[in-house]
């Protein structure tokens, strides 16, 4: 397989290495760390222009950026069409929906609570896009938490297990 200059994927184009880029460039050039929504406006810019122009296809790839900078803490959404948005709380993907409705019915409660609970509405939230018949495990849950005064901890495997523990059973749904 041949791949030149004008491929327009993810696997030619790495985001995460994008994004390392800019953010040593801001370290070594102005010595402060690149804002979070500046990050994500180069994505944007990045991404877009392969929208503009004849033959080149867009890049396929959502992300979901979470950050925290001098204004405090972000989750951006960036679409393949290159629009980004600011948002509270957000959930990407297939079976999203379901999440996005917790979310948004929890809304409210954010802002009271501590880090655990945070944690565990982002568990809730990501069990309600599960089928029925299966259920969170250390196997496929990731957890990464970023903060203020709180280095960038990814939990793994049996990392993860005491957030699990501490998750009340899924509540049954009713049939319809």
């Amino acid at each position: 397989m041949f791949r030149n200059q004008y491929d327009n994927d993810v696997t030619v184009w790495s985001p995460q290495n994008f994004m390392r880029q800019e953010c040593l460039d801001s370290r070594f050039v102005f010595d402060r760390p690149l804002p979070v929504s500046r990050l994500v406006s180069l994505i944007g810019s990045k991404t877009q222009i392969p929208t503009q122009r004849y033959g080149r296809r867009p890049y396929g790839v959502g992300l979901l950026i979470a950050g925290y900078d001098d204004m405090g803490p972000h989750i951006f959404q960036t679409c393949p069409s290159a629009n980004y948005f600011d948002c509270r709380a957000m959930s990407i993907g297939a079976r999203s929906q379901s999440a996005r409705t917790y979310l948004e019915r929890h809304m409210s409660e954010f802002m009271e609570c501590n880090l655990n609970e945070l944690v565990k509405h982002g568990l809730r939230a990501l069990r309600e896009t599960l089928p029925a018949e299966q259920d969170l495990t250390t196997k496929n849950v990731s957890i990464g938490i970023v903060g203020k005064d709180l280095e960038f901890t990814i939990y793994d495997d049996d990392d993860v297990s005491p957030f699990l523990e501490g998750l009340e059973e899924r509540p049954q749904r009713k049939a319809q």
